[in-house]
């Protein structure tokens, strides 16, 4: 992003014309970035809480009052008693968890276990390829058959769905796997509509039809793969028709596209994280990565298996920065996913007693809201957050400290789905008395007496080292951007050399059934089946309160399928109630078969002051965990929806 500045404020903000991926375009979400930088809801100053509200503080007393309550905690009940919050909301590596990090495991905090977004996803992949270079989206126009499943690149990815344009142009043909009718669905030459949580089902379903054609590239198999034997006495079992009837998918286009698949090269696999919030989510992207070993798509320029690059950002692992050797001792592990559980388990030992939240807004994000916000209502709670605006969460801080934008702090940005690292230098002075994330864990260490050097490092110095310890990046600092160089060139395992102890791949066809999708007797009580896809122009809870962004997306919905809102006289546009025995929540419905029969679609990203009881599709969410990678659940999810009589707030 080019940012033109005139006396010190910026005025302009454009993409890169030569940025081998972004090629200038900035996506919806930031094109309008300046009216983020520059809102008059901006937090530009510390807040810290007074009868019952939030005041405005200077630094020092707002400092003082955090580290008086960290403190209190750590000594009195243990560093355990603190527990971080965070992901991904700057998208960096220096402001996201490096300085935070170290003072973290300083005062000997709970350890954060972040899988709340692509943990199953990255287990899956990595058991049937390893952590390996995967096919460079600037090789994806060479594909003839783009396979896109679980993922919808138009709203949540337009500089790689450009690429897959580029492919389409030439002749490529797309098919998309999505339970709901997406925006990429939409455009596609073919939709296939698995249940919520069958997908692995309908990937055996579609090996099954290949081995029935013979389709199969047993050579590469072979050669270059473990488990095919056992893959073939797996898919010897059941007819494609015993997994289509699982997936609620017709049995000759699961065969078809089984068939496309084999023998239209180069064949493009591209996994996105729409997958993998169910039970059985791991064993599913294994076996559904194991679609492109089966068929040998790996062999051609272009095709192969594409997922978010772990390869890439394995590459660039934070590694020893976050300097672990700090913590006094061994301490608990506490699964984001299952905030709610930590915040409100009597049996705790020791309770949280403080919660430091930055790049995170875990009372719109975490599943089983209502625990979520149960926990953050308690009085003996001491909550802390560094942010930009006042989110859900920050309602509940008793200290709120200014955050920078992307415009005002250094960072290096990976990304999510290419082999590019960005280098953000700040563009302008931070606003008001904003910090970076960085500069105010700095701060507080201070305040808490801690004189390690690591913990007064400065953000160069963190960029440094940083860079040390990954792979060579020419160009970074001066060009803005550079390429993650793994050696993987167009054909990265042609030849095998996948990034597992052997070097194979290896082969899976397991399917495990959601728990409660495939519920029949819970489906008695609660009948459809729930799920939450990102919205078009917010990046979950990000930017959903910027007016551009609002305006096009002014209200939560919930969307229906025609059959199913008949059956309980709901209309188009009328006040629905979502619940189950966990929770609900009140918005606008959308009849529409963009929701299959039997599936509601519940987008996500909205505030929960924007829903009629201040609550959203995470109060229905359960705190589940995924049996392998402890990965969330949160749509493995049944409720029913009825007509809300008193309508709107």
């Amino acid at each position: 992003m080019h940012v033109t500045v005139e006396d010190g404020r910026a005025t302009r903000v454009v993409g890169d014309p030569e940025h081998p991926i972004t090629r200038g375009f900035l996506c919806g979400k930031v094109s309008n970035y300046l009216e983020r930088v520059y809102s008059p809801e901006r937090i530009l100053h510390p807040l810290v809480r007074e009868d019952g509200g939030l005041r405005r503080a200077s630094w020092d007393e707002a400092l003082d009052c955090a580290a008086t309550a960290l403190r209190r905690a750590r000594d009195e009940h243990g560093g355990e008693s603190i527990l971080p919050y965070s992901y991904m909301g700057t998208q960096g590596l220096i402001q996201g968890d490096l300085m935070s990090a170290r003072l973290m495991n300083a005062l000997g905090a709970s350890n954060l276990v972040r899988t709340i977004c692509a943990t199953a996803g990255y287990t899956g992949t990595a058991m049937a390829h390893g952590v390996s270079p995967e096919v460079d989206p600037e090789e994806w126009p060479n594909a003839r058959f783009l396979l896109v499943w679980g993922w919808n690149p138009m709203s949540t990815a337009p500089h790689l769905w450009r690429r897959l344009l580029d492919a389409r142009a030439a002749g490529a043909r797309l098919v998309v796997v999505d339970p709901f009718r997406s925006r990429t669905a939409r455009v596609a030459d073919e939709h296939l509509r698995p249940r919520p949580g069958t997908d692995a089902a309908l990937a055996i379903g579609m090996m099954r039809a290949i081995v029935d054609a013979g389709l199969q590239d047993e050579e590469f198999c072979r050669t270059h793969a473990d488990g095919y034997d056992e893959l073939l006495a797996v898919l010897d079992r059941y007819p494609v028709d015993r997994w289509a009837g699982i997936c609620g998918v017709d049995a000759e286009a699961v065969a078809a596209v089984g068939r496309a698949f084999a023998t239209t090269r180069p064949a493009l696999l591209r996994l996105g994280v729409g997958a993998q919030r169910h039970m059985g989510a791991v064993q599913a992207y294994a076996t559904i990565a194991s679609l492109a070993t089966l068929t040998g798509a790996w062999r051609d320029r272009g095709g192969g298996c594409s997922y978010i690059p772990l390869a890439t950002t394995a590459a660039l692992s934070r590694g020893a920065l976050v300097r672990a050797d700090l913590r006094p001792g061994p301490v608990r592990d506490v699964n984001m996913a299952q905030l709610g559980r930590a915040l409100t388990d009597r049996a705790l030992d020791p309770p949280v007693k403080a919660l430091v939240v930055w790049n995170s807004n875990p009372a719109v994000i975490a599943p089983d809201q209502g625990g979520v916000l149960a926990g953050l209502a308690r009085d003996d709670l001491f909550v802390l957050v560094l942010e930009q605006f006042v989110t859900d969460t920050a309602r509940h801080a008793d200290v709120v400290l200014p955050a920078t934008t992307a415009l005002e702090h250094r960072d290096v940005v990976f990304s999510w789905g290419h082999h590019y690292v960005t280098f953000n230098e700040p563009a302008i002075a931070p606003l008001g008395e904003a910090k970076p994330n960085t500069e105010i864990f700095r701060l507080l260490a201070a305040r808490l007496g801690f004189d390690d050097p690591c913990l007064r490092e400065s953000d160069e110095q963190l960029l440094d080292a940083l860079l040390a310890t990954g792979p060579s990046l020419p160009g970074l600092r001066e060009r803005g951007w550079a390429k993650v160089d793994l050696g993987q060139g167009p054909l990265p395992h042609a030849e095998g050399r996948f990034g597992t102890a052997t070097g194979r791949a290896a082969l899976h066809a397991s399917y495990v059934a959601p728990v409660e999708v495939a519920d029949a007797s819970l489906a008695q009580r609660y009948p459809l089946a729930l799920i939450t896809p990102k919205t078009h122009l917010f990046l979950n809870s990000t930017f959903a309160n910027q007016e551009r962004q609002r305006s096009a997306q002014p209200l939560p919905m919930v969307v229906i399928n025609p059959a199913d809102a008949r059956r309980r006289e709901i209309e188009d546009g009328g006040w629905v109630r979502v619940f189950n025995d966990r929770g609900s929540f009140r918005c606008v419905a959308r009849v529409s078969d963009d929701a299959a029969a039997g599936v509601v679609v519940a987008p996500m990203g909205w505030w929960n002051c924007d829903y009629a009881d201040g609550l959203s599709a995470q109060a229905t969410t359960s705190q589940a965990l995924t049996e392998m990678g402890a990965a969330p659940t949160f749509n493995d999810n049944r409720v029913d929806v009825a007509p809300d009589v008193g309508g709107g707030r």
